[in-house]
This record gives C-alpha cells, structure tokens and sequence, in this order.
C-alpha cells in the first residue's frame, strides 16, 4: 500500500510560502547535533514521511554508486517511478543529494578507519604512541576542535539568516 504525503488545494500566497520555506532551510541549517534533527524530524513529520525521505536518500546515493533500478526497488522496497525521480534530480544536476553523498562517504570511511585502528591497537599490531607526546598533541587537537564548533555555529547562523528564492 503506497502512501503519498498531500499538499492543500488551497493555494498560499507565494510570498508567503517562500518565507516558510525558508524558515525551514534555516531551521535545518541551525541543528547543532544529530540529536537536535532526530527531534525535529519526529515533531514535524509522520513516521512514514520520514522513512519516504530515508529512502528517497538511500535511492539516490545508490544511484550515485551506480546500481541499478531492479537492485534499489528490490532492496528498498520503492517503484521505479520513485527511483526515476531521483535519477531525474541527479540528471538536472543533484548538487545537494552529491554533496550529502560524498559528507556520508567521508563520514562512513573515518568511522572505518577509526574501528581498523581500534582493532588493530587491541591485536597489538600497532603499539600505542607514548603518552606524554599524545597529550600535547590532544589538548591542541581539543582547543581547535572546540574552536571549530564554534565557527561551524557562526557559518550556521550566518548562513541561516540568508534568504533564498524558493
């Protein structure tokens, strides 16, 4: 059973709209944490509404890895017609589903990275730096971490306030 998300008939001035979509750009722009946008999705959307927008995701980062359409509908259970207004999206360019793609990629091979590093610590193949030239090292990789949060929220922020045509 396919359950599709409706839009009013009753149109909204589009000065009006715009705002609203903005607002909603803005909104996601000031999330600090995969926490804050776990909240916020369960607030605002239905549980189906999310899931439709997981697939929609995961349906074009397959695409952008190059498998094909009977693979995506069998494995995400989605139509053709679903997965053909993804590959339609990326045809016109895709700009933001690519970038989205290539943060998760970055992301999913630091954590490969790290659990290979971890591991190979635990089988002793690496033996651990000594720790007092660690330390130092730390604290500058904490400060400028923590220095980087804060201009991430400023960028945010900045950029938050910024409006865009819809």
């Amino acid at each position: 059973m396919d359950i599709m998300t409706k839009l009013s008939k009753r149109a909204l001035d589009p000065k009006d709209l715009g705002y609203y979509i903005n607002n909603l750009w803005s909104a996601f722009t000031l999330l600090d944490s995969k926490d804050e946008v776990r909240s916020f999705f369960r607030d605002i959307f239905t549980h189906t509404e999310y899931k439709m927008l997981a697939k929609r995701l995961e349906i074009g980062r397959r695409l952008l890895e190059g498998q094909t359409y009977e693979s995506i509908s069998e494995d995400l259970k989605v139509t053709p017609p679903t997965i053909t207004s993804i590959s339609n999206a990326l045809e016109r360019g895709g700009s933001g589903l690519r970038t989205v793609h290539e943060k998760l990629q970055y992301l999913e091979k630091s954590l490969q990275r790290k659990k290979s590093e971890r591991q190979d610590r635990l089988e002793h193949r690496r033996l651990p730096k000594f720790r007092e030239s660690t330390f130092a090292a730390n604290v500058l990789r904490e400060g400028f971490g923590t220095i980087n949060k804060v201009l991430k929220r400023r960028t945010r922020e900045t950029s938050a306030r910024k409006q865009l045509p819809v």
